[in-house]
């Protein structure tokens, strides 16, 4: 009897010790601080991490409509930003210092230049002089890194700034948040058409851009008051994905070196004028401005 009554009392006492546990276990559950909940989720399913956030480009500064006034007017709307480094070009290749910028987002998918689809998550760059899927290597002179990367598009058409990277490439150099860095571009070695301390081939010197036809026509006429040869003055129509732009441009040169020296002329005129060279794309010729039907290089690229 003494056993039974015994087996009973610990039968009881472990049922009491195992309702409290329940009961600590549902208090701490309802306040949400002890139980972990496991879910599974359905097969393929994973958690995603968040996307990579995107800095905006920098912007690239908007030139006004020229007011035509005559020789008292002149490279008003055309003032110099910064100091201008000009390129050297050596039996060792090509050397070049100045302000890059990056463009990505804007320009994703389009077509560049050299006719590639721009991929802003891939190293290139867009430079005005270099020829198409040149090689370089640059070095952000501000933080010390460098990239090596290709060379396929033109621009960029900012006076003051030597050349545009892609995000990758921006990113690498780790300038993506400041937008703008000081730059060395090196070839390791000599450049396709170039002679000696030169460059061969089609240069024309980038005068303005403007989002009207009727901003570059004025350019044009400002020229020709000021006995630019009517024959070198030309403007070519821009198609930028459907966004129109109009360039007013002296040329063709027919090296850099000739190029160069007449641009030493012309930014006495326009101060931020530069040298471009030509494109490596077939140009469809289309329709020359109404008031000056004679003049006008047209042609549909893909730059920016």
């Amino acid at each position: 009897m003494k056993r039974l009554v015994m087996c009973c009392m610990v039968v009881l006492g472990v049922s009491s010790l195992w309702g409290c546990g329940l009961l600590r276990q549902s208090s701490s559950c309802s306040a949400g601080a002890c139980c972990a909940v496991h879910v599974d989720l359905p097969a393929g399913w994973s958690k995603e991490e968040p996307a990579e956030a995107i800095p905006p480009e920098p912007p690239k500064p908007e030139q006004k409509p020229f007011l035509h006034g005559g020789k008292n007017t002149r490279g008003e709307l055309y003032r110099t930003r910064g100091r201008v480094y000009y390129p050297l070009v050596n039996k060792r290749g090509y050397e070049e210092r100045g302000i890059a910028s990056w463009y990505g987002p804007s320009f994703h998918g389009r077509k560049t230049s050299s006719g590639e689809t721009f991929d802003m998550y891939k190293v290139s760059a867009a430079h005005k002089l270099l020829p198409m899927h040149t090689t370089v290597t640059v070095t952000n002179l501000e933080n010390g890194r460098s990239a090596i990367l290709a060379v396929n598009d033109r621009g960029p058409f900012v006076d003051g700034r030597v050349l545009d990277l892609s995000y990758a490439a921006a990113k690498d150099l780790g300038m993506l948040d400041r937008g703008l860095a000081r730059v060395l571009i090196r070839t390791s070695e000599p450049l396709p058409g170039q002679k000696h301390n030169d460059i061969v081939g089609e240069f024309f010197i980038h005068v303005g851009s403007f989002e009207t036809e009727e901003g570059a026509t004025c350019l044009f006429e400002d020229m020709r008051s000021l006995n630019y040869k009517r024959s070198m003055i030309s403007v070519v129509r821009v198609d930028r994905g459907g966004e129109i732009h109009w360039r007013v441009e002296l040329g063709p040169y027919r090296s850099m070196s000739r190029a160069s020296t007449a641009h030493a002329k012309v930014v006495k005129d326009y101060p931020s004028a530069f040298v471009v060279a030509s494109d490596e794309l077939a140009q469809s010729p289309l329709n020359a401005l109404s008031a000056t039907p004679q003049l006008a290089r047209s042609g549909v690229l893909s730059s920016r």
